[in-house]
């Protein structure tokens, strides 16, 4: 998602690397692909969180749960839950439907303690982004995550 195909410099700082790519950050495009890439892992936890699924229900429950702005496909959400899986976050049974068997993901407590701190650490995120924006607006240097603001929290 990200578009990085409009700029290639050259690096006179690294004298290992004669040219790499940098992103367009005056796209939209790569911010919410940025965007959407760092919230899929959280909002599969939240739809986890909600009841046990199956890995196709999780991509549509995603997706509708963010009226469609992060739409993470199956082959990003498959390896996301085998990772979840691995690291204790979710366990899995298997089921079988109509003579198939089907994965479903839980979330163990683990998985409920991790949503919680991911919780807390995207309104954090949110707070500081609509700080910056009247910070923005008001041409002013201290920023919300600066550490001056944040001593007087």
């Amino acid at each position: 998602m990200r578009d990085m195909s409009t700029a290639t410099s050259k690096t006179s700082a690294n004298p290992r690397s004669s040219t790499r790519q940098v992103p367009n950050y005056g796209n939209p495009a790569y911010w919410q692909g940025t965007i959407k890439m760092s919230l899929s892992k959280f909002f599969v936890l939240s739809v986890l969180h909600r009841q046990p699924m199956h890995g196709y229900e999780v991509v549509q429950a995603v997706e509708k749960s963010t009226g469609g702005c992060c739409s993470p496909s199956e082959g990003t959400v498959y390896p996301m839950l085998n990772e979840f899986e691995a690291g204790g976050y979710l366990s899995c049974d298997t089921e079988t439907v109509q003579g198939r068997a089907r994965k479903v993901y839980s979330l163990t407590q683990k998985g409920r303690d991790a949503f919680q701190v991911a919780v807390q650490a995207w309104q954090e995120a949110t707070r500081c982004i609509l700080d910056s924006r009247s910070v923005a607006d008001a041409s002013n240097a201290d920023t919300c995550c600066s550490p001056a603001t944040k001593a007087g929290q």
